[in-house]
Order: C-alpha cells, then sequence, then structure tokens
C-alpha cells in the first residue's frame, strides 16, 4: 500500500478511513452446514481462539475480527496460516494454525462466518 498512499495528505488518509468505515458490509452468500457450525463452535474453544479474537470473535486493536467474515476469506486464511503461506506479525496465529487438522480449518471457518456482524 505504501506506494499508492505515499502522496497523500493526512486530511485524505482521514477522508478515505470516513468513506470506509461508513460502508455497509455485504456478505457473500455461503452455504453453511449446521453441523459443522456447531463442531467450529466446539474447536473454537478446544483451541483457545477466544484468548486472542475475544469472547465473541470479535477482535480488537491488531486482533482481527472472525465474526461475521466471509467464509472463503476465512477458509483461506487460515489455511495460509497452517501452509505458512500467509504471515502475520508476530507468528501467533501461525503457531496456532499448524496442528489444525482440513476438518479444523473447515469447521472453524464455517463457525466463525455463522457468527453475527
Amino acid at each position: 500500500m505504501a506506494p499508492f498512499v505515499a502522496n497523500l495528505s493526512s486530511g485524505d488518509m482521514a477522508d478515505l478511513a470516513a468513506f470506509y468505515a461508513a460502508q455497509k458490509p455485504a456478505r457473500r452468500p455461503a452455504q453453511l452446514d449446521p453441523q459443522k457450525v456447531e463442531d467450529g463452535k466446539k474447536a473454537a474453544v478446544f483451541y483457545q481462539c477466544t484468548s486472542c479474537h475475544r469472547q465473541n470473535l470479535e477482535g480488537h486493536e491488531q486482533i482481527p475480527r472472525l465474526a461475521g467474515q466471509d467464509l472463503e476469506y476465512l477458509r483461506k486464511m487460515i489455511r495460509g496460516f497452517k501452509e505458512k503461506t500467509a504471515s502475520d506479525l508476530d507468528g501467533t496465529m501461525t503457531m496456532a494454525a499448524v496442528p489444525l487438522t482440513d476438518g479444523d480449518v473447515e469447521v472453524l471457518a464455517q463457525f466463525c462466518a455463522s457468527l453475527g456482524d
């Protein structure tokens, strides 16, 4: 992003931030399997997802919100951390994702996608 924002003023960046903050999120339709959602809820407890992402997986500060994210995005990112093809600042998410099975990835993604906005 650095080349794109290099010549923006502080006012320009504030305007862009205000514009994006005002946008209403629109979810892509997703086929959620109720059993996978329930299994994902159990997996989230087992893997202690709330220890970083907070109780309702709403995130905070540099920890991203998982609740209500796009299903495909969640699958891609969790797999990326597991396979070490996505990186995070301190490696915490990579360490958390490596032990996940493919089934865990799917049910966790389904559960997170099922949560409200």
